[in-house]
Parts: structure tokens; sequence; C-alpha cells
């Protein structure tokens, strides 16, 4: 009988602790070691959700870094301490806006009237701030001839498409980090709850499947918190929180709950 909670495999987690608390005492008799692999591919999927698809959409839409340097940004030259484009430009790149206006000497955030995040340039400076309710936050400014000391135009802007890919990469595997202790916060702070529930009811469980059950548990509160953040919050994060807290907490006490219950059959988590 204990083989059988071997064979589970990481679609059998996945499915399970998305969709049926009930099994998640099949769950916490996998090693520890299992468990935290779940949590690392959980991480890899929120990454992908949130960060991936819109990275891939990205570089698609663009045609590659290079296309993007050479073909879709106006051609630009810096020399002689002045930036020089052929038109102004304004190109979101993720969740910020590069926005590139070469009639000002030095530009500001108070030079532009939407609400973003900016990487703002003129034809001498470099700001980087977000615009928020109509008020500008600038957070650095740097003078061009810091960045470029030797010059730039798209044809060197070309060049840097390996460093573009690598720091796409690396943005990947931060964020996965910080979903992974994001997620590990979130369920040891539910653990606390989830462990006065189960001495309410005299439970006799280990602490260390409670924090496995919260593991699992805010699973689908994660994935739909990530979903939402990449469909353009269509729900209002107020209210998803309101709604994931709840998910978390039915899911919390079924999963407790299923350690007293002694029907539910081993083979339940197929």
């Amino acid at each position: 009988m204990e083989d059988s909670y071997k064979k589970v495999s990481m679609v059998d987690q996945i499915a399970i602790a998305v969709s049926s608390p009930k099994n998640y005492k099949h769950l916490t008799k996998l090693k520890t070691g299992r468990i935290i692999g779940f949590l690392v591919i959980i991480s890899f999927l929120l990454t992908f959700i949130e960060f991936g698809i819109n990275a891939i959409v990205f570089i698609a839409k663009v045609g590659g870094f290079e296309n993007l340097a050479l073909n879709k940004i106006p051609a630009f030259t810096y020399e002689d301490g002045k930036l020089d484009m052929a038109d102004d430009m304004q190109l979101a790149v993720g969740d910020a806006i590069i926005y590139v206006d070469t009639t000002k000497d030095r530009i500001s955030l108070s030079d532009i009237k939407e609400d973003g995040m900016y990487i703002a340039m003129g034809k001498e400076n470099l700001v980087l701030g977000i615009i928020s309710n109509g008020k500008p936050t600038e957070y650095m400014s740097y003078g061009l001839s810091l960045l470029f000391p030797f010059g730039f135009n798209n044809e060197m802007l070309a060049g840097y498409a390996p460093l573009f890919y690598i720091y796409i990469i690396m943005m990947y595997i931060i964020t996965m980090i910080a979903k992974t202790a994001k997620t590990m916060i979130f369920a040891l702070f539910l653990s606390l709850l989830g462990r006065m529930v189960s001495n309410a009811v005299h439970l006799e469980i280990s602490y260390g499947k409670i924090l496995a059950i919260c593991i699992y548990a805010v699973t689908l509160p994660m994935m739909l918190a990530s979903v939402n953040v990449t469909l353009g919050y269509i729900i209002s994060p107020s209210i998803l929180i309101v709604i994931n807290s709840f998910i978390a907490f039915t899911f919390i006490n079924r999963g407790l709950m299923s350690h007293m219950d002694k029907s539910i059959p081993p083979n339940g988590a197929n």
C-alpha cells in the first residue's frame, strides 16, 4: 500500500493540489524531497505564466532583439553628447515603457502625461521612474554621456542581443526564486493557522504535514493570481485576495480533515 504513494507523479501532485484537497493525506506521505521538488516546479510554472509568456510574446512580436534594434526602433545615433532619433518613440517592454523625445535636451517625467513605469530619454539624459495618478516620481537620472561614452547607434544596440537574452534568463531565474519565497512565506503563515485548527479539533498531526498541506493548498490561489497578472488584472487584486484566501482556507481545512477521515481509500488519489 505504501508503494502506491511512491508512484504519485508530479502531474498527480499538481492535479490533487488544485482540485482534490480531500486527498492531501496521501501527498503528505511523500518524502520531503518530493514536496520541495513540487514547490520548485510550481514556482517555475508561476514564473512562466507571469513572466515567460509575456517575454515570449514580446520577442515574437518584435521578431527578435536584433530585428527590434535594426528595424523596429527608429534610426538613432548618440554622438557629440547628443541623442538624435528619426522619430520619437514609445515602446512597451513588459510593465515598462521606453519613451524617447529628442525635441527636449533634458527630459523629465513631468513632460509625460500618461501613467506608467518609464525609461525616458531626451537628447542628453535618461530618467527612470513612475507616474501614478498623474504624479511623477523619478528614481534615477543619468546623463547619456555616462551610458554611451563612445557613442551609440542601432547597429551597436543589435550587438547586445546575446546580453539581452542572458538578461531574460537571469530575470526568469530571479523571478522564480522570488516566487518560491513568496509561496513558501504564504504557506508558512497559513501553517500557523492550520496548527491552531488542528489543536482546536484535537487532530494529531505533525507540523511538517501541516506545512505540506499548506504548500499544496496555496497552489491554486497562486496560479489564479499569476493568470490575473498576465491577463492585465481582469479581476481587481483586492477582490482576488478575498477569493484566494477563501480557497486556501477551504483547502487547508479539508486537507486537515482528510487526516481524520478513514473512509477515503488510497486509490482516491488517482
